[in-house]
């Protein structure tokens, strides 16, 4: 081959070549091109001149063309060795690049992280977890997907979400589940309902109520044990209505279709055509869990539980401000 290289056959050569380039060799390569000296090129490289000079004479052997033009005083670039130069510059700066995202990535602090959620807890809590978690990860995207608890878990289990925020308070394989937040049933009664005056109501006030529940196909937990507490009692609840979210239930109590039962949450949603009140006897807490695959658990995945924990944390205390004051 010719040492000189200026046609487009032989630039494409080099560009092939290029495909399977060393990148310590390609950095060989720029340093002696950009210092033109091998001498301070070596020392650059922190390396001795002879091995550099083979690695140079290495790579134009790869490229099948002369790279550079050398004197006892005097280094120059060749038609290709301006233009592999160039490519070389280029190569280089993207694999440092690459490099520092996969680090990135391996550390847990770029990438993309789904979360799915219950309807309820996308409006107050949530947010301030985002929030809190973007400031700490600000190279993590997030991705928020509402849907109901059993479909939540389906899509953490099958892996196309990587952390869920449900009602529920145990997980079963492959899926573990922290408990983050519990909450107390309360009653939503129409504002221009007679118990719309009382703080407190029992059961016993509101079996023969019309009441609004959640429908057990998408909410067993809620749906059972509110029925539980009125069987225990001896009591047959009136159910009516079976409502999915609680900002439908409250919908719902406030057109006066009845009384809704709903998690604590209902607080924070509620108008001035609905008055919540608190429940006399003591039910089973709603438990609000965060899941995760223990399969697919990555720092993300862990950094994420670890904001939500703190964040749930603050709001378990403010909850724990507005337990009911029973006589």
């Amino acid at each position: 081959m010719a040492s000189r290289l200026g046609t487009d056959k032989d630039i494409d050569r080099v560009a092939f070549g290029a495909h399977q380039l060393n990148l310590t060799r390609l950095r060989y390569f720029v340093a002696v091109a950009q210092e033109l000296h091998f001498g301070r090129a070596a020392s650059r490289l922190g390396i001795s001149q002879p091995p550099l000079s083979l690695h140079i004479k290495a790579l134009e052997e790869q490229v099948g063309a002369k790279l550079l033009t050398r004197t006892n005083r005097h280094v120059a670039l060749t038609v290709s060795g301006r233009i592999l130069l160039d490519q070389a510059t280029q190569l280089l700066d993207h694999a440092e690049r690459v490099s520092h995202v996969m680090q990135g990535v391996g550390a847990g602090e770029i990438g993309e992280l789904f979360v799915g959620c219950v309807p309820s807890a996308l409006y107050d809590v949530l947010p301030k977890a985002a929030t809190h978690f973007r400031k700490a990860y600000p190279n993590i995207h997030l991705v928020i997907e509402e849907a109901h608890t059993a479909d939540v878990m389906k899509a953490v289990a099958d892996g196309r979400h990587d952390v869920g925020l449900v009602w529920k308070n145990l997980a079963e394989p492959p899926l573990e589940s922290e408990v983050v937040l519990e909450e107390q049933f309360v009653a939503v009664v129409p504002a221009d309902h007679p118990l719309a005056a009382r703080e407190v109501l029992s059961l016993e006030e509101l079996a023969p109520e019309p009441l609004i529940l959640p429908p057990r196909k998408i909410s067993p937990y809620h749906y059972d044990h509110i029925l539980a507490s009125f069987v225990n009692k001896g009591l047959r609840p009136r159910i009516e209505y079976e409502v999915p979210t609680i900002l439908s239930q409250i919908g719902f109590a406030a057109s006066g279709c009845g009384i809704a039962i709903s998690p604590g949450f209902a607080r924070t949603f509620a108008t001035e055509r609905v008055v919540v009140a608190d429940i006399e006897e003591k039910m089973a807490p709603v438990l609000l869990s965060l899941v995760w695959n223990k399969a697919r658990m990555s720092p993300p995945v862990s950094q994420f539980r670890d904001v939500v924990g703190e964040v749930f944390r603050d709001a378990r205390d403010r909850v724990g401000e507005r337990e009911p004051k029973l006589p």
